[in-house]
């Protein structure tokens, strides 16, 4: 049975100590700042877990997994390793999508094994987290003579491993900010737009609709496009954004912005030029 340190007791190292200890592992060790409420939630969630300092967390564990906002990443694992916290031949994750096994060198050099594994999922809390996380695409990114443990270790959490090289990290995660984060965005002014329209339950509508187009457009691409736009409607366009510069004036420049994106796939998709250009027309007259 592994023992395991974690570093950033947030949502996702929350959720993955949930889950290693629904598996029966034992999280030894966790380290945060101190007093914070991610700290005294990930104490409540993990109660055996002892609370160290960060150059301390990694004794005596076979695993660490560094789950901090990316921009510290790095300067986590200089700390530790110029505190000779790293054990040769121990085991080290973290979980940035951005960020490949770089930003880990200092383990390395001190004689760790390193490994990049992102999960391709959304954290809200860390019990949802653990919930959700069942069948999860994973990105690993590691040398060759690292690969098999980490994804071994990926699907120990319940997921499916798929090797990303180094240098395609940065673009694997702007793909996911714009899949899931934005997605939210979008989706949270649609759900305003609808509680405006007195829809008392905007997730009965959303929830079916987005999750079936967002389906689609990951598995067909601009196939799978519909609505007004994709049509050439540029009358019922120029309806849109006369009634939200009534009702919602702020969403005017958000809904032209993602019209002029729809209507760039409308365009891959075959949507006839005349029609494409009478839309874009329509927009260019609601530009802020």
């Amino acid at each position: 049975m592994r023992t395991v340190a974690v570093i950033g007791p947030g949502r996702v190292g929350g959720s993955l100590a949930l889950v290693l200890q629904r598996r029966g592992e034992r999280v030894h060790a966790v380290a945060g700042r101190e007093g914070s409420t991610s700290l005294d939630a990930f104490a409540r969630l993990v109660p055996d877990a002892e609370v160290r300092p960060l150059e301390t967390v990694a004794d005596g564990v076979d695993l660490v997994l560094v789950c901090t906002p990316d921009d510290v990443v790095g300067d986590t694992a200089r700390r530790v390793a110029a505190a000779d916290g790293v054990t040769e031949g121990q085991r080290w994750v973290h979980t940035s999508g951005g960020h490949g096994v770089g930003v880990l060198s200092p383990v390395a050099a001190a004689g760790g094994r390193v490994a990049a594994c992102h999960p391709a999922m959304t954290f809200p809390d860390p019990v949802a987290g653990a919930d959700q996380l069942g069948g999860a695409s994973w990105a690993v990114t590691a040398a060759d003579a690292d690969l098999g443990w980490a994804h071994d270790l990926v699907v120990d959490l319940g997921g499916a491993p798929v090797t990303v090289h180094d240098h395609d990290r940065t673009l694997y995660h702007a793909a996911l900010a714009v899949g899931s984060n934005a997605t939210t965005a979008v989706v949270t002014m649609a759900r305003d737009l609808l509680l405006g329209a007195g829809i008392e339950d905007p997730a009965a509508f959303l929830g079916p609709l987005v999750t079936a187009s967002a389906m689609g457009g990951a598995t067909r691409g601009v196939d799978a496009l519909t609505g007004p736009v994709r049509r050439g409607d540029a009358g019922t366009v120029a309806g849109h954004l006369d009634e939200l510069a009534v009702s919602f004036p702020e969403a005017v420049g958000t809904y032209v912005a993602l019209a002029d994106l729809v209507l760039l796939q409308a365009v891959r998709a075959g949507l006839d030029p005349g029609r494409a250009d009478t839309v874009r027309r329509t927009l260019d007259g609601h530009r802020t």
